[in-house]
């Protein structure tokens, strides 16, 4: 049920009346529902659902309205900003509005067409201007506090050497504005024409190594070791630039990496059904071998 007051606020920023608002799936943080008019396209309303969700939900809306903001007028597939109350003064939460994107989300294999479309967007969304009073909050590591080498590892040794790696301070790789939840589950699609890139509540600044060993990854532990190579050449083919030192190329791919502990299933699991879900050893033995690969990057001192 939405809230009697978020529905107001909704329609104090909308020229339509609201015939219907249905919920979608979304994080734990906040609700994302779909605004419904008695004729044209719905737009989509989030807002912080739970007072126990505040520390993290909190950000999520801020960022959200400020990475869409930036991006408006770019020509990129991104929802536009309708309305925003970040602090939920006149909401009771804080919430926005957004405009809806058509498409699916694509869970095959992408062929180069495809893959070429999305990394121009990757492109186009990291060389956004950005005025240094307006940069969004840096990114975060993701994972457990204290990680350590989950259980289904083959090779321990090599765990620790990349736990090692990411405790120690990261590389000086240029930063700017980065998704930093740049994976098939938020992208839109209709055909090999990328239609929307969605979800911009972990917005950040940071390097776009990171978005592109995201998407990589994601794309790797789903198909094959080869998707996440095939998405970088293709980025970096389309003018994308990314940090050429070895040591950093192997930091950020296993940092992205580590931010899958304990287990990057609960990630898959959400992405697809069970009738087209990599079994859990696939993944992991992907994932594993996704790390050795990174960390051949890194100087023989520290491997």
């Amino acid at each position: 049920m939405i809230p009697d007051q978020v529905r107001s606020w909704a329609q104090q920023h909308l020229n339509r009346p609201i015939v219907g608002i249905i919920p979608l799936a979304g994080g734990l943080t906040e609700s994302i529902s779909a605004v419904q008019f008695a004729n044209g396209p719905a737009v989509i309303l989030r807002y912080r659902h739970d007072d126990a969700w505040t520390t993290l939900g909190a950000t999520h809306i801020p960022a959200e309205s400020l990475a869409t903001s930036l991006l408006r007028g770019r020509g990129l597939p991104v929802p536009e900003l309708l309305a925003a109350d970040p602090t939920g003064a006149s909401a009771g939460r804080p919430a926005n509005l957004t405009t809806w994107r058509p498409g699916a989300i694509r869970l095959d294999p992408l062929n180069d067409t495809a893959v070429a479309e999305l990394a121009r967007a990757a492109v186009g969304i990291h060389a956004t201007d950005v005025p240094a009073d307006l940069r969004p909050a840096p990114y975060a590591l993701w994972g457990p506090p204290r990680p350590i080498v989950p259980d289904w590892a083959e090779d321990q040794r090599l765990w620790n050497k990349a736990l090692d790696l990411v405790a120690g301070a990261p590389p000086p790789t240029a930063h700017g504005l980065i998704h930093r939840d740049f994976h098939p589950g938020n992208l839109l699609w209709i055909g090999d024409r990328l239609t929307g890139v969605i979800d911009w509540t972990e917005s950040s600044w940071g390097p776009a190594d990171f978005d592109v060993a995201h998407c990589g990854n994601n794309l790797a532990m789903l198909h094959g070791l080869e998707h996440a190579g095939r998405f970088r050449r293709a980025y970096l083919a389309a003018g994308g630039v990314l940090d050429t030192d070895p040591q950093a190329v192997g930091y950020w791919q296993v940092a992205d990496l580590i931010g899958f502990l304990p287990s990057p299933e609960h990630e898959i699991r959400a992405l697809t059904s069970s009738s087209t879900r990599p079994p859990p050893p696939v993944v992991h033995d992907r994932t594993e071998a996704l790390l050795a690969q990174a960390m051949r990057h890194v100087s023989p001192l520290t491997t």
